[in-house]
């Protein structure tokens, strides 16, 4: 008996994504070099978390989809059960209609009705593989209940249909109501990467300039050079973020041993992670959902990855 094992298309790309990411942090450790190794590591963690944030995202939209188009699926099934349509011919006859992202949920629940399967199963199967819809869940698990204790389908389906439309068109409302808002996170940003700017001309200069020839100790008694030369050729766990530290100064250019460079990957860094948070927060905010904010995440990533760019050559940031 052989055991077929089928992997969904996320699970997949998830395999490629480890098994490229495995190979290129092999390739930092057999070279030696800090540079190269946190170069790796960066690009490892962007192989293996963005196809997964992106796939996220599409099921998502998907999701909002379906759920912006089943009021007009429970609006067909009423006009047929009320012209005498028993409920599982409905399904049935409304599996003709494009319901767009729900057409192919229909056409299954159609198949499974017309291969005389119960429909109450059909139901109970549709509602799991909605689940992670909770105002779908609601919706099936209302219709089945009605449907068992012999409610009227009719009355039933038309409630449901307006009380969906209601909710949508209140989500509508609230989302053109909190979008200065999310464009306010947007504001954020960029005002932050100009504080960035601000921090590094007025500190680095003044760090460079403290700094002794040996990289020794300061007139006012503090160690002025790049605190990661330290770990440079030392073995340690600690030392970890330096390493993709060095890697940052590298794609940007920057001397890695200086102390310009050590404030550029960190200032690169929390930006990162500031665009990626604040693009979270957005999602929130406008749309009730953390998932919904990845978009603006990538956005805001993307527009600090390219004011970095712009801004180090420039000399505004690093040195």
């Amino acid at each position: 008996m052989k055991l077929k094992l089928e992997l969904s298309k996320e699970r997949k790309v998830l395999i490629v994504c480890i098994l490229i990411s495995v190979f290129l942090l092999l390739i930092g450790v057999l070279s030696e070099i800090k540079g190269v190794l946190g170069n790796t590591i960066i690009l490892s963690a962007f192989i293996i978390i963005t196809p997964q944030l992106i796939f996220n995202y599409i099921n998502y939209r998907n999701l909002k989809e379906i759920e912006l188009h089943f009021p007009h699926f429970l609006r067909d099934l009423v006009e047929s059960t009320r012209a005498g349509m028993p409920l599982h011919k409905a399904i049935i006859f409304s599996s003709h209609t494009d319901y767009s992202a729900l057409t192919p949920h229909i056409k299954k629940m159609a198949h499974q009705l017309s291969w005389n399967v119960n429909i109450i199963k059909v139901l109970e199967q549709a509602k799991e593989r909605l689940k992670r819809s909770e105002t779908l869940a609601r919706v099936f698990r209302i219709l089945l209940e009605t449907y068992n204790s012999g409610g009227s389908i009719d009355s039933t389906l038309d409630s449901l249909s307006s009380t969906m439309m209601t909710i949508q068109d209140t989500e509508k409302e609230r989302k053109s109501t909190l979008n200065q808002y999310v464009i306010a996170m947007y504001v954020i940003s960029l005002v932050f990467i100009g504080i960035i700017v601000g921090i590094n001309w007025l500190m680095v200069p003044i760090f460079q300039a403290m700094a002794t020839p040996t990289g020794g100790v300061s007139p006012m008694g503090g160690v002025i050079t790049n605190p990661c030369n330290t770990c440079l050729q030392v073995a340690d766990p600690a030392c970890a973020p330096c390493g993709i530290y060095a890697g940052i100064c590298s794609i940007f250019g920057s001397e890695s041993a200086s102390i310009g460079c050590y404030y550029l990957a960190l200032f690169f860094s929390i930006s990162l992670i500031q665009s990626m948070m604040g693009g979270l927060v957005a999602g929130q905010i406008g749309e009730g959902s953390v998932v919904a904010g990845i978009k603006h995440s990538l956005i805001l990533m993307c527009v600090t990855i390219a004011a970095f760019l712009i801004l180090v050559p420039l000399g505004l940031i690093g040195g």
